[in-house]
């Protein structure tokens, strides 16, 4: 029987508590992390070992989590829509038509 090293432990831990929160859902998310694992499931060398975790870290920071984070938005966007900001063409004339109407109510 094989011990899995604590630090790839934290790593799948990680991987499935973040998952959680991925669009694909945590079936895809698990079904994955597995298909990962088994495929270096024989590394042996302590050094192989931990630059992989690195690299599941970091995969787990940066896409996952920005994948995250676009669903989030997307979600926002779609629950409270506004209007488009003005651009600075139409914020400009609206700024010469208060100044206007401004002098205008002065004389």
């Amino acid at each position: 029987l094989q011990v899995m090293n604590p630090l790839v432990r934290d790593l799948y831990k990680r991987i499935i508590s973040i998952g959680k929160d991925y669009p694909a859902g945590l079936d895809h998310v698990r079904r994955k992390a597995k298909e990962y694992f088994f495929k270096n499931r024989d590394t042996a060398d302590e050094i192989e070992i931990k630059r992989a975790v690195a690299w599941g870290r970091r995969y787990v920071r940066d896409e996952m989590a920005a994948v995250i984070r676009l669903k989030k938005y997307r979600t926002l966007r779609a629950r409270y829509p506004s209007e488009s900001p003005p651009s600075a063409a139409q914020a400009s004339a609206t700024a010469t038509a208060a100044a206007t109407a401004a002098a205008a109510a002065r004389s």
